[in-house]
């Protein structure tokens, strides 16, 4: 099987590191004394920032956020088994310029030094339901309501059941709590393609 897999929340765990610069950078440079959404996973929905200030955070430290960004526990080793077991693995991630400065290359090495396998990279894109059409992904696994909607209308979306994803159901929305689970929900859709 073709599977799509995010970087950002699915092979890493991005939104502590997230909210521990949001804050920072909400409290020493917007100094605004409004409180941090409950709801929110990204520099663009835990404050009530203008585009302006977002994009300035973002220019200013989204690279170094994900950079510092743990590997999820058991997320190396299911791609990897995943992989040994033939199925072609797809790493898609909407990181892009000006946020990055070299998108491809940072998420290539990032993934390379914590050696997580795949075979195709594909970065910068905001529209992850045409990647999954134009390259026959069967699976994708993500967790941001703006890519799980769109892309579970015609292949299964594995998710991590997060706050900021509730709302995300349908018949084709997996969610999961762990790797182990993503993997054994991965065969189960195997099995029933047979």
């Amino acid at each position: 099987m073709r599977i799509g897999i995010d970087v950002d929340n699915i092979i890493t765990d991005t939104v502590p590191v997230v909210k521990r610069y949001c804050q920072k950078y909400n409290d020493e440079v917007i100094k605004r004394k409004s409180p941090m959404k409950e709801n929110g996973f990204a520099s663009y929905n835990l404050y009530d920032w203008t585009k302006e200030e977002n994009d300035e955070f973002c220019i200013k430290y989204l690279q170094e956020i994900v950079l510092q960004a743990k590997v999820k526990e058991n997320a190396k080793e299911v791609i990897a088994k995943l992989k040994e077991e033939g199925h072609y693995i797809y790493i898609i991630t909407a990181r892009t310029e000006p946020y990055f400065k070299k998108p491809y290359e940072i998420t290539e090495k990032f993934l390379r030094e914590n050696g997580i396998k795949y075979d195709e990279l594909v970065v910068g894109t905001m529209d992850k339901k045409q990647v999954c059409i134009d390259n026959k992904i069967e699976i994708m696994l993500d967790d941001e309501p703006q890519y799980i909607m769109p892309i579970s209308s015609f292949i299964p979306v594995i998710t991590f059941d997060v706050i900021y994803n509730k709302e995300c159901e349908g018949n084709n929305i997996i969610k999961v709590k762990t790797w182990h689970e993503v993997y054994d929900t991965i065969k189960q859709i195997e099995r029933k393609g047979r």
